[in-house]
């Protein structure tokens, strides 16, 4: 279906705003204007913070490029509910967590003599586990 990454990628997105509303703080799109920041959050403590949202329908390996981790920047994976009525999946990750599973999967391949390219770095889709639903480590 034409242009369903960038569909999965905006239901993602509006998911994790709905739900950081739901938990009242107050959340502005960046609408393509910061390539690692998808959401300018302030907290109801009044402390802001950016979010890069992961968003994907299926149980594939999560894509993210290496960066220098931030404390003001987290990660919102979402895995998007594919059938009505199905309640989306949420994965918070702090910065500096989401590079050290990006490591970990380049020392695994490195060590088990697979290839690695560093442009399809990321982390195998069943590590978000360990941060579903992680929202105190927000701001």
């Amino acid at each position: 279906m034409p242009g369903s990454r960038y569909r999965t990628q905006w239901m993602a997105q509006f998911y994790a705003a709905a739900e950081l509303i739901r938990r009242d703080y107050l959340v502005s799109f960046t609408l393509g204007n910061a390539p690692a920041t998808d959401l300018i959050i302030a907290s109801p403590h009044g402390v802001n913070f950016r979010v890069d949202v992961k968003g994907q329908r299926t149980n594939n390996f999560w894509r993210f490029r290496e960066r220098e981790p931030r404390n003001d920047h987290f990660y919102i994976l979402v895995r998007v509910p594919d059938e009505p009525g199905e309640a989306p999946i949420y994965f918070i990750l702090k910065s500096a967590e989401m590079m050290r599973e990006r490591r970990l999967y380049r020392e695994h391949c490195l060590q088990n003599g697979q290839r690695y390219d560093d442009k399809q770095g990321g982390m195998h889709w069943t590590r978000a586990f360990d941060y579903q639903d992680h929202w105190n480590v927000l701001p």
